[in-house]
């Protein structure tokens, strides 16, 4: 029994400011956006908030060396981070995570959550359950 499954991405979400200005800020490409009031669903709703995510550029099964990838090509932008933040924009650190049966845990080390925690953005971490039968 063990994770299953990772994925890591930064997301910076607001109300009304949108995820055009996010890209214009940080001068990176994100790996999905949308805007407040755009429709999804068949159009047949509007989005309530902007949507801006960069996934991990590595590879790695695991979680830490996802995150590690990410805080490479981020730490640089770090004061574009905080001048976001400032904005009020919601920046979290997105975990997924799958597990077999329910059954796993994710271990992170002191050193990777000092790096997360010096940045201006939060963790949140989903976590699933794989109930797929082989």
């Amino acid at each position: 029994m063990a994770v299953t499954r990772t994925r890591a991405a930064l997301a910076v979400q607001h109300d009304t400011l949108g995820a055009a200005h996010v890209t214009a800020v940080l001068g990176l490409e994100p790996t999905d956006a949308f805007e407040p009031g755009e429709a999804y669903a068949r159009d047949s709703m509007t989005r309530s908030h902007s949507h801006w995510s960069l996934e991990s550029p590595s590879a790695e099964p695991a979680l830490e060396p996802q995150l590690r990838a990410l805080l490479g090509v981020l730490a640089p932008h770090r004061e574009a981070l905080s001048a976001l933040a400032q904005e009020g924009y919601r920046l979290t650190w997105t975990c997924f995570v799958e597990e077999d049966c329910g059954d796993g845990a994710v271990s992170l080390s002191a050193g990777l959550l000092a790096e997360l925690g010096s940045m201006p953005v939060d963790l949140w971490v989903d976590s699933y359950a794989d109930t797929a039968q082989d």
